[in-house]
């Protein structure tokens, strides 16, 4: 399946973390898409796509949307503050079987109004249905709501409607990881939990 790591201009002194955590822990080659080319190396499982010059925030929705009407329908979406702490796991997912817009790989569902089966479900009037969180996004759900003049948070945080999708999610999580960066300073790491050799190795990439 194919996997896409979207990034900001603004998150580029981020890059070297997740290339050293995300090929250790998967290692799928993967499109990198954003604005203006990261001057680190990309490694060689890496595929640049650039949108043109980035707007702004308020822009985001409309850069991204020509991107993905392009993809096939079904992908996974990760953004490049995903910092990986262990193997993933994404042996036995089946799509065909799902009436699911998004597949949540991580515990996002978990963490608010959910059912429990065999499947994580979330609620149908549940908030952050929309969570940019590491997913399996199906095209035409994300679609129908990455409309024109949104930023990411006015993108996750949508009204919850009663839409006729699933949004689901695993008991067991295939993808471990921490949101890179602390809320209000994307210079602040967020390592909590993470293995030592991978703190230690992290700081050898810090350049800030």
């Amino acid at each position: 399946m194919k996997i896409i790591v979207t990034t900001s201009d603004f998150y580029h002194h981020l890059l070297p973390i997740f290339f050293y955590l995300y090929n250790k822990y998967w290692g799928e080659p993967f499109e990198l898409v954003g604005h203006k080319k990261p001057e680190c190396q990309l490694p060689d499982n890496c595929t640049w796509v650039s949108l043109g010059e980035q707007l702004g925030k308020e822009k985001w929705s409309d850069q991204l949307r020509p991107y993905f009407e392009q993809q096939p329908d079904y992908f996974v979406w990760m953004m490049e503050d995903t910092f990986l702490k262990d193997d993933v796991r994404m042996f036995g997912i089946s799509l065909e079987s799902h009436t699911a817009g998004r597949i949540d790989l991580t515990n996002d569902v978990q963490k608010r109004e959910h059912s429990n089966s065999i499947w994580v479900y979330a609620s149908p009037s549940s908030r952050y249905r929309l969570s940019t969180q590491p997913s399996i996004w199906n095209k035409r759900f994300l679609l129908q709501y990455l409309t024109p003049g949104l930023s990411p948070w006015d993108f996750e945080t949508q009204d919850p409607k009663n839409d006729g999708w699933d949004v689901v999610g695993f008991v067991n999580p295939p993808v471990l990881h921490n949101e890179g960066v602390r809320r209000h300073d994307i210079y602040k790491l967020n390592l909590d939990g993470m293995k030592q050799e991978d703190i230690d190795h992290i700081k050898t990439l810090i350049t800030w």
